[in-house]
C-alpha cells in the first residue's frame, strides 16, 4: 500500500478519534480548571496538570458515551466512528481506559483531597454514561460532574472547600443541568418548558445582582446576552436543539470568565475568551454533541 493510500486513511481515523473526544469542547473544561484554581488563589504546575486531568477525564467520558451507546447508534446514528468501523471497539476501550488512568496520574502531586475529588469525579462520569438515556436526574448528575471540576481544581490549593467555591460551583452545577436539559427536549415534540431551561440564567443573575464590581457586571451582562442568544434557538420560530446546545456549551467559557473576575484573577481572561471563541470555531469542524 502506498504512503498516499494510508495518508487518508490516517487522516480519517484520526477525524475519528477527535469526534469521539468532542474534542471541540475541550476549551470548556480548561475554563474550568481555571475558574476552580482562581477561586483557591492557585496557579502555576499544579494548576497545568489539574487541567489537563480534567480535559482527559472529559475526554474520557466522551468515549465511553459512545462506547455504551453503540447497540443505539447501530441503529440510528450507524456512520459515527465506532458503528461505521472507522474506530475499532477495542481500540476504543483501550483510549477510554488511558484516558482515565493517565487522569488520575496527572493529580497525585495536586494531593490526597484532589486526587480524591478526581477518583469521585471518574465516578459520576461511568455512573452518568451508564445511565443517562432513561434516568430522569440525568441532568442532575451531568451537572455534579461539572460541578466537580470547580471542587477539584480548588482542592488541588486549598485544605477545605470555601463559600465562593462552593456558590459558584453550584451555579455551574445549575447552568449545565438547565443545558443538559435543553440536550434531552431535542427528540421530543412540543416547546420545552421554560422552568429547568431557566436555570442556565443562574450564574448571570447571580454576577448581575451580588455586588461583584463593574468589571464582573459586564462579564455577567455578556454572558446574558449570550444565553438570551441561545435560547431563541430552544424557543423561536426555527426550533435548531443541537445549535443551543453547542452554543451554551461554548457559553461556560464565558461563565468561567465571570468567576475569574469574581476572584480577580483579571490575567487569565483573556484565556477564557479566546478558549470561547475557539469552542465556536472547532464545533463547526468537529461537532460537540
Amino acid at each position: 500500500m502506498s504512503s498516499s493510500t494510508l495518508r487518508p486513511d490516517l487522516s480519517r481515523r484520526l477525524y475519528g478519534h477527535l469526534s469521539l473526544a468532542r474534542i471541540s469542547n475541550s476549551p470548556t473544561v480548561v475554563t474550568n480548571a481555571l475558574a476552580g484554581a482562581a477561586l483557591a488563589g492557585g496557579g502555576g504546575v499544579t494548576l497545568v496538570l489539574v487541567a489537563a486531568a480534567m480535559v482527559l477525564f472529559y475526554t474520557g467520558g466522551m468515549y465511553l458515551n459512545d462506547l455504551l451507546d453503540l447497540g443505539i447508534d447501530r441503529r440510528e446514528r450507524p456512520t459515527r466512528p465506532l458503528p461505521s468501523g472507522l474506530i475499532p471497539v477495542g481500540e476504543a476501550w483501550a483510549v477510554t481506559a488511558a484516558l482515565f488512568g493517565a487522569g488520575l496520574l496527572l493529580l497525585v502531586p495536586a494531593g490526597g483531597k484532589a486526587f480524591l475529588s478526581g477518583l469521585g469525579l471518574v465516578g459520576l462520569i461511568v455512573f452518568y454514561d451508564a445511565w443517562h438515556k432513561t434516568n430522569p436526574l440525568s441532568p442532575v448528575v451531568m451537572a455534579a460532574t461539572r460541578a466537580m471540576v470547580y471542587v477539584t481544581a480548588g482542592l488541588a490549593f486549598l485544605p477545605q472547600l470555601t463559600p465562593p467555591l462552593i456558590v459558584w460551583a453550584a451555579l455551574l452545577a445549575a447552568y449545565i443541568a438547565g443545558l443538559t436539559y435543553v440536550a434531552k427536549t431535542e427528540s421530543r415534540r412540543g416547546t420545552a418548558r421554560f422552568w429547568p431551561v431557566a436555570l442556565v440564567a443562574a450564574p448571570a443573575v447571580y454576577g448581575l445582582v451580588g455586588g461583584f464590581g463593574p468589571g464582573v457586571a459586564l462579564l455577567a451582562l455578556l454572558l446574558a446576552a449570550w444565553v438570551a442568544h441561545c435560547l431563541t434557538f430552544v424557543y423561536g420560530k426555527t426550533r435548531n436543539i443541537g445549535g443551543a446546545v453547542g452554543r451554551l456549551i461554548a457559553g461556560v467559557c464565558l461563565l468561567d470568565a465571570v468567576v475569574l473576575g469574581v476572584a480577580g484573577a483579571w490575567a487569565w481572561l483573556p484565556w477564557a475568551l479566546a478558549a470561547f471563541a475557539l469552542t465556536l470555531w472547532w464545533q463547526r469542524h468537529i461537532k460537540g454533541t
